[in-house]
């Protein structure tokens, strides 16, 4: 007989996903939270995430909770678990696919455990779906929701048949994406008036009304992505000289890289390490362009929803990690043999002559960013 009383006494059904992989893998799921969202609106969502990644997903309102873990530490593992054995798990779900994860997500008690298929993993989870491996990463993500949302799974296939994922014109604009599996929170970040007018008391910033702002990002966790100091500079420093605010922006440990660069751009702000995740986000939904690498940055600008300027030297968008945007533009040297030499980028260029970066002017950029400004 059911207990009349066990709504009151029951914690609430809990929906978790587990995503412990860097910043970009992150944003690029914004699609995969919001349907969760919209197909299980009774659920609380928690994220599974590397520390201090989560503020981002709770100011958004993508998660109801997030739990951080720091890679490497067995013991935040071990106080995760605990934290989430007391939640009322219905649903896991995990984008990430190391063995590490599994067996984390193994330990946990929940009727239902999804994953990408693997020849190994079918003893960790309840259900295994085949990757889309030529798919952007936003839609692989996506498909783990195929078995109980048949409407996006026709909308997935029905736009992978238009093959134009990585399509770009003569000017290196990419591809439109849909809006209903787009990164854009640009309504939301511009709502929130009282954190913008905080940063701009705070660093003392000129007027975004006249549409003169400018974001360079230079950094990346990989050495290889990573475009030249000097053409960073000449890009900020032509843009500077056409009454544009620019500013260097960037993560904890880059902030020897962008002093160097914003010392030798008169003017500039340099910002690196002064916001948070969430606070950059609502500071380049103010702006105009921003410029960088294939990193974690281009994403966060796919969010804001502000025209982005991409550098691509190691990587190839075909990988599945495009700018996931409609105003995203792309710089590249297209018939380098040696191009990809992986999927991550590299430490050090695996030839030694970082051809895919060095040679890529800054005159280039600079054609390809003045196309993307309004």
């Amino acid at each position: 007989m059911p207990n009349p009383t066990a709504q009151f006494t029951e914690s609430p059904r809990s929906l978790l996903v587990v995503q412990t992989a860097f910043l970009g893998d992150l944003l690029l799921g914004i699609p995969f939270y919001q349907r969760l969202r919209e197909l299980w609106p009774q659920h609380r969502l928690i994220l599974l995430c590397r520390k201090g990644l989560g503020d981002f997903f709770l100011k958004t309102l993508l998660f109801d909770e997030v739990i951080e873990i720091k890679k490497g530490d067995r013991a935040s593992y071990t106080k995760a678990q605990e934290q989430l054995q007391s939640k009322n798990l219905e649903y896991i779900f995990s984008p990430h696919e190391s063995l590490r994860t599994a067996f984390f997500c193994s330990s946990l008690k929940s009727k239902h455990k999804i994953s990408f298929r693997k020849f190994w993993n079918s003893i960790f989870f309840t259900k295994s779906i085949e990757k889309q491996k030529q798919w952007p990463e936003p839609l692989r993500q996506m498909s783990l929701l195929f078995p109980w949302d048949s409407e996006t799974q026709k909308k997935a296939f029905a736009l992978a048949s238009e093959n134009i994922f990585y399509q770009k014109d003569s000017s290196g604009k990419l591809s439109a994406v849909p809006g209903w599996c787009s990164l854009s929170l640009r309504e939301q970040l511009n709502k929130d008036t009282f954190t913008f007018q905080r940063l701009v008391e705070t660093f003392k910033l000129k007027s975004y009304q006249d549409n003169k702002w400018i974001f360079l990002f230079p950094g990346s966790v990989w050495a290889t992505k990573m475009w030249t100091e000097q053409g960073f500079i000449e890009v900020g420093r032509y843009f500077q000289e056409k009454e544009y605010q620019v500013f260097i922006m960037g993560g904890p440990g880059e902030e020897a890289l962008t002093e160097r660069i914003q010392s030798r751009i008169p003017g500039s702000l340099n910002l690196t390490g002064k916001t948070s995740i969430y606070e950059s986000a609502v500071l380049l939904s103010k702006g105009v362009l921003v410029v960088g690498n294939d990193s974690a940055s281009t994403h966060l600008a796919c969010c804001a929803d502000v025209p982005t300027v991409t550098v691509f030297g190691p990587t190839i968008i075909e990988f599945g990690f495009r700018p996931w945007s409609s105003r995203s533009y792309l710089v590249e040297k297209s018939h380098l043999v040696c191009r990809p030499c992986g999927p991550h980028g590299h430490r050090h260029c695996p030839l030694g002559t970082h051809e895919c970066m060095k040679t890529i002017s800054s005159a280039a950029v600079i054609r390809c960013c003045e196309k993307a400004i309004p």
